[in-house]
């Protein structure tokens, strides 16, 4: 006896109920998806903004020079959108210009283009990304940390970049710190590792001196006049001390 085959009617209904659930899912899927994926990149900078850079230390083969290095800087002429154009300018100790002096560069921090071209680990990102937020270009690095540090007398929320890139012949590990809330470079080392044709490592260093990002603290300037002030002070007793001992044998 031939099983009965259920009402048209009965499956309409079965397929729209499928239907239904299966629609439901995908929302409630996008729905918890939406707040892990949708970052926005924006520029956290504007026109006039800048950062310079001094404490130059190069050690090893090939970075020499960065010990010559006294200063270098990096200002935002112009905001455009997710463009941000900067300006770069920087001196030699003996008051030559640095090479690269006068460079113009536009980079987009929603693509992690410089005038169109896909680069990765540029002196400015996107502001307020957080630990594991991507950094553009696509599935390139992400944001490893973010942590707070002092900077010029002034505690700052920062993103970390820490990689290591590794090839046959040599590997390279950087690290960038990024001030979080504007996303401009504050600091870099990067350190390689040359395994061909000879083991050979060179180190080359920066970080930032001046800038009007944020406001300064005068803690530090503070702090110094005083220690010049209790170093006044001792010397003045020690002559004191001197004279009334000189005194008191006479």
């Amino acid at each position: 006896m031939g099983q009965k085959e259920p009402p048209e009617e009965t499956s309409n209904i079965s397929n729209f109920k499928i239907r239904i659930v299966f629609l439901s899912a995908i929302l409630l899927l996008e729905a918890f998806a939406f707040p892990v994926f949708a970052i926005e990149y924006n520029s956290g900078v504007t026109k006039g903004q800048y950062v310079k850079y001094g404490n130059f230390v190069g050690v090893g083969p090939g970075v020499e020079t960065f010990n010559d290095y006294d200063w270098s800087k990096l200002e935002v002429t112009n905001v455009s959108g997710k463009e941000i154009t900067l300006l770069s300018t920087g001196q030699f100790k003996n008051g030559a210009v640095i090479p690269g002096n006068g460079t113009v560069e536009v980079w987009n921090v929603e693509t992690g283009t410089e005038k169109g071209v896909p680069s990765t680990q540029g002196p400015i990102i996107a502001a307020n990304l957080n630990d594991g937020d991507p950094i553009p270009p696509a599935n390139t690095y992400m944001v490893n940390k973010t942590e707070n540090r002092i900077y010029l007398g002034v505690s700052r929320s920062v993103n970390i970049l820490a990689v290591t890139i590794s090839t046959p012949d040599y590997s390279t590990s950087l690290t960038y710190v990024y001030d979080r809330s504007s996303g401009m470079l504050l600091e870099s080392t990067v350190e390689t590792t040359q395994t061909q044709p000879e083991p050979l490592t060179s180190t080359y260093s920066y970080s930032i001196i001046e800038t009007n990002l944020f406001a300064t603290s005068p803690i530090s300037s503070i702090l110094v006049t005083y220690i010049i002030a209790a170093i006044a002070i001792v010397i003045i007793l020690a002559v004191a001390i001197v004279v009334l001992r000189k005194r008191t044998k006479r």
